[in-house]
């Protein structure tokens, strides 16, 4: 049984819509109705009420006005509010369709074991807290017994264009229609994907979401955060992912941008995008902890596995990142960029990995013709990795070998160790002489991610701001 500590169970929300009337008489505060006055036909809401047409339903207001609220609810189909009064616990997989979900600032939502909140490509989140007022989705365990994976997580899912490979794509022409991972093939409401890449799936904004990500499957789990076909009108900013099970952020196709973005303790990848990703990713953190997965990495970036080279291909701009790894177990790679990806990488700063600082693999890179046509790495510090730039062999650059896309395993496909130091590029193996973040691992402390020496940038370049202050945490359990 799921405990919740400090709260009383106040209302509970069976079905989404509940008191809701199209005929008037019993409007209420959820009424979609009603003509008017005290004593009429609508009731005391009327026409305009809290949930009249075009309103919102308020499940706060409407469950007594405080405590904790169960969404017990399946679906959400109606436009729906909510308030910092109220706790709210989610206790399954839970779809917004057709509707807009707003969050308001201070809000904190509990996730039970299976659950998830899904945004589907027909609706909207408006999520948008405050650096003093965060908006927390996390475990809803005691504190002390929380662990990743307790919950599924946040799922946001639009209609701009992915890539599918070789494989036949759900849709009209010259659209692809995908499933997300982490849910059922067969689940229509988890589809993604369209021609749309300046699609709005809403904002989020001062948001933590902390102890989620489960799997259902081999290479099919939900993350803390899944952007599934985004456009570029979606607003993800200030945003903290904490321990959970599977990647941080993963982006899958479209065009959403992300800023002021901080990974803490993640099981798996902190940023994670394949499916013809092409968005913008800048000043942002990944602090592994100790990894959970075979191959956790702070970046791991694809186009697609079966055909490295289909349309439209993975190509983000990522710049201004800081990328570390401490405490025990597998860290693996600080960024590995493969399977076909393109991009811009600027301006990054990765330490402290076991095996490699940075590896470019499977050919990605020279399907443009060369190094370094299909993806740039630059302005980059890469200090204490084992080793920063892998040693590899057996791959001619000029003009590239079958052995640079070879995907056998026994060598990992391109020379980082000469192409990346070259100075055009002013890749540095350098001290960033960085803060001490060790107190996050297990929150006796506040991490310093600052960046002391001039010549390496990382996440809060170019000014200096430490834009985390006060609305991000690091609770150990």
């Amino acid at each position: 049984m799921t405990k919740y500590l400090g709260l009383v169970l106040v209302g509970a929300m069976v079905a989404f819509g509940a008191g809701c009337s199209d005929e008037g008489g019993s409007g209420g505060s959820a009424g979609t109705g009603g003509t008017g006055g005290s004593a009429g036909t609508g009731g005391s809401a009327g026409t305009g009420g809290s949930g009249g047409n075009g309103g919102q339903a308020d499940l706060c207001q409407d469950a007594g006005g405080s405590g904790l609220v169960e969404i017990n609810a399946e679906e959400i189909t109606e436009d729906t509010l909510l308030t910092a009064d109220c706790t709210y616990a989610l206790t399954q997989k839970t779809y917004v369709i057709d509707a807009t979900l707003t969050i308001d600032a201070g809000v904190e939502l509990v996730g039970d074991n299976g659950s998830a909140l899904i945004i589907t490509s027909t609706a909207k989140i408006d999520a948008e807290g405050t650096a003093e007022d965060p908006i927390v989705m996390t475990s809803s365990r005691l504190e002390g017994e929380r662990l990743a994976g307790d919950w599924g997580g946040l799922v946001l899912l639009g209609k701009a264009r992915l890539s599918w490979g070789n494989a036949s794509c759900n849709g009209e022409a010259g659209e692809c229609v995908a499933n997300i991972e982490g849910l059922p093939d067969d689940e229509t409401r988890g589809r993604f994907g369209g021609n749309d890449d300046t699609h709005d799936c809403g904002t989020l904004k001062y948001v933590r979401i902390e102890y989620a990500g489960f799997t259902i499957g081999m290479d099919n789990e939900l993350n803390s955060l899944s952007v599934g076909g985004c456009g570029d009108q979606t607003t993800l900013d200030y945003i903290q992912l904490h321990r959970g099970l599977d990647d941080g952020a993963e982006f899958f196709g479209g065009t959403a941008n992300i800023s002021h973005l901080l990974v803490s303790g993640t099981g798996d990848d902190g940023l994670d995008w394949d499916q013809g990703y092409r968005g913008q990713v800048t000043n942002f953190i990944v602090h592994h902890f100790a990894g959970s997965s075979g191959d956790p990495r702070g970046i791991e970036g694809d186009n697609f596995n079966n055909n490295n080279d289909v349309e439209p291909r993975s190509a983000p701009e990522v710049s201004y990142g800081t990328i570390v790894a401490s405490g025990t177990g597998s860290t693996d790679q600080g960024v590995v960029p493969r399977r076909g990806s393109w991009g811009v990488l600027s301006g990054l700063v990765v330490s402290g990995f076991d095996s490699a600082g940075i590896d470019l693999r499977d050919g990605g890179w020279a399907a443009a013709g060369g190094w370094p046509d299909g993806i740039v790495v630059q302005n980059g510090c890469f200090f204490d990795n084992d080793p920063n730039y892998p040693e590899d062999e057996g791959c001619d650059l000029d003009p590239p070998t079958s052995d640079c896309n070879d995907n056998d395993g026994a060598d990992n496909y391109f020379p980082e160790n000469t192409e990346l130091a070259v100075a055009g590029l002013n890749n540095l193996e350098a001290d960033p002489d960085l803060g001490d973040f060790s107190g996050a691992v297990d929150g006796s402390s506040a991490p310093d991610y600052s960046v002391g020496n001039t010549d390496c940038m990382g996440a809060f370049a170019p000014d200096g701001t430490d834009w985390t202050t006060g609305w991000t945490a690091f609770p150990e359990d």
